[in-house]
């Protein structure tokens, strides 16, 4: 009989040694086993709207035990393919984890927040008739084709006085177009309203004390010169902002 307990008694000291090597190899597991996420690269810049590219990012690994809730709302590295060239909803900086949310919804920010402290948000009218919002999104660069002054009043196209009639004023980044911050097809996805309003562009420009940089200086004038008439938009390539 004593030798019936002993067996016993061994084969529960066997089992009970061999769950707690299991969990001793299944906590080491869970310290040394990685999960690979997508993060911003420490000397990448993305801004609002520019395109992500492969370069832009770097993988950070996080031990499996303290992942969290990373796993449900971090983009994972496996996943990066699906991610190249959309077009970032906010600014990133250097060591950000992409968020699953940030590729689906625009940023909830107001515009002040979006701008440097030597910045500031400018509304302008734009002219419908020559203008499809459906191209041009937030962070893209954009000129302005107005009138050309002479004394303080327009002049006309064709004048010897005034040669074309008309200048160009530029480049501006834009913040919104109405009360789209984000593209269409992400403003769609975050089930925001219909926007009536893409023809008013509210755009960032650079002031030093309290005078605006001077091609906003001139493009207000020009504004008030002829009644606030809507301008014309001419739309720069993606190289133009990558260059600034």
């Amino acid at each position: 009989m004593k030798g019936v307990q002993g067996i016993v008694i061994a084969v529960a000291l066997g089992l009970t040694g061999a769950f707690c090597n299991w969990f001793y190899v299944s906590r080491q597991a869970g310290e040394y086993e990685r999960v690979r996420f997508v993060a911003v690269s420490a000397d990448a810049q993305i801004n609002m709207g520019d395109r992500f590219k492969e370069s832009h990012f770097a993988t950070v690994e996080i031990p499996r035990a303290n992942v969290g809730n990373l796993s449900r709302t971090a983009v994972l590295w496996r996943d990066l393919p699906t991610v190249i060239n959309m077009r970032a909803t906010r600014a990133y900086r250097g060591g950000e984890i992409l968020l699953q949310q940030d590729l689906k919804t625009p940023a909830r920010q107001d515009l002040a927040s979006r701008i440097g402290r030597d910045e500031r948000v400018m509304w302008l009218p734009v002219d419908q008739r020559t203008f499809d919002a459906a191209h041009v999104n937030p962070g893209d660069l954009v000129s302005f084709q107005v009138p050309a002054l002479l004394n303080g009043s327009p002049v006309p196209a064709g004048s010897s006085a005034g040669g074309s009639g008309y200048e160009i004023i530029g480049p501006f980044r834009i913040l919104a177009l109405g009360n789209r911050m984000g593209t269409r097809e992400v403003q769609r996805a975050a089930g925001g309203s219909r926007n009536n309003s893409e023809n008013r562009l509210a755009v960032s420009v650079r002031v030093d004390g309290n005078r605006l940089e001077s091609k906003a200086e001139r493009i207000s004038e020009v504004l008030r010169v002829t009644n606030f008439q809507g301008v014309q938009v001419l739309l720069h390539p993606e190289e133009d902002r990558k260059e600034g």
